[in-house]
């Protein structure tokens, strides 16, 4: 997604199964930051991850809230 973003930065990735893996990443777009979680396939063709459709982009400023809502979870 590099050329969609103005700018990326990879805060981390796991594996979600043999062919996907997770990727967290801040980003941003006109000036405005988000966290992007995402998807990426394994495109055998290339030798590397692609993006998904299956993400979310939030907004910098409601981080905070997603972290609280996160903490809530047990495990």
């Amino acid at each position: 997604m590099a050329d969609f973003w103005d700018s990326e930065e990879m805060i981390s990735k796991f594996v979600k199964n043999s062919r996907e893996e997770i990727q967290i990443k801040k980003v941003s777009k006109n000036n405005k930051s988000y966290v992007d979680i995402r998807t990426f396939w394994y495109d055998s063709k290339s030798d590397e991850y692609r993006p998904s459709q299956k993400g979310v982009a939030i907004p910098l400023e409601f981080v905070g809230e997603l972290k609280s809502a996160l903490d809530t979870i047990e495990y």
